[in-house]
């Protein structure tokens, strides 16, 4: 653990940098990447077309500077309050979540790396006055990891990894957690199914279908949009579990109505999806 006691002391840096100064370090880092990773950039390059963004090459520039943003914004995320919900957070759809949770039904948040993503974990709970739980990979470095479990635990949010995780997530949400999950990158292949997704067959995280698909929890989006130095959380849904179908079946068509919601919302916003991710590996296009 001596590497979290190097690292320490940088992360509490980091924690009481302003913003703006933050925004600029990411600017440059994504300048740097840009410039120096040919693979990296043509991976965004490619995932803006296949996005179907008018200037892909423009467009992929700017997600370098939007997913080095959200990646710093993690070092301001515990000085979110009441000043920043009131004063710099809109919501769009906040009827999907007023009427499902007058219903006081159990259902699972799913968003992905759009925007303002690592601030959701803080903006949502108060914004919404709730409390989530959220789900997150190991880095498989245990000081990394109790970096990670310290910048992503705040009042109001639990952090799970996600191995094993599916096991308790039924008994948080019977304590009043609502899931939050991103479930728009890639994982290894026994843990994925395949869903239809811009045209492609692309491998998506199971386990969250599976639960929905087991418990009948019906699931509700939502994002962050950047809009300087403001968030704009978007939220669509509710979808719900076809108990009509076989349970693979409805497994997968959870899976498929995930992907529809995000290629509607990625492709709205392009450049502020992460692109720099390699989502199309491993993929099958449709005809």
């Amino acid at each position: 653990m001596i590497l979290y006691y190097i690292l320490k002391p940088l992360v509490i840096l980091l924690n009481y940098t302003p913003r703006k100064f933050l925004h600029c370090v990411a600017k440059f880092m994504a300048f740097m990447l840009w410039h120096i990773s040919k693979e990296r950039r043509h991976v965004a390059v490619t995932n803006a077309k296949i996005l179907g963004a008018e200037y892909p090459y423009k467009t992929a520039r700017k997600s370098f500077d939007y997913t080095f943003t959200a990646y710093l914004d993690i070092f301001y995320a515990h000085r979110i309050g009441d000043d920043y919900i009131k004063n710099h957070v809109t919501i769009e759809g906040r009827q999907i979540y007023d009427k499902i949770k007058n219903e006081d039904e159990k259902f699972v948040f799913v968003g992905g790396h759009f925007g303002t993503w690592s601030l959701l974990a803080t903006i949502v709970p108060q914004a919404l006055d709730t409390q989530v739980i959220t789900i997150g990979r190991s880095t498989k470095n245990a000081a990394l990891d109790k970096i990670l479990d310290e910048l992503r635990t705040f009042d109001r949010v639990k952090y799970v990894t996600h191995r094993g995780a599916m096991d308790k997530l039924s008994s948080y949400i019977n304590d009043g957690y609502i899931p939050g999950v991103y479930i728009d990158h890639t994982a290894t292949e026994k843990d994925c199914i395949n869903a239809n997704f811009c045209g492609y067959k692309v491998p998506v995280i199971a386990g969250i279908p599976a639960l929905c698909a087991r418990k009948n929890y019906p699931i509700v989006f939502f994002f962050g949009l950047y809009d300087g130095m403001d968030t704009k959380v978007i939220l669509k849904g509710p979808i719900y579990p076809d108990k009509s179908l076989k349970p693979k079946e409805r497994i997968i068509k959870i899976a498929e109505d995930i992907n529809k919601v995000y290629e509607e919302v990625f492709k709205q916003y392009p450049e502020q999806w992460y692109l720099i991710h390699r989502r199309f590996k491993r993929v099958e296009l449709l005809c």
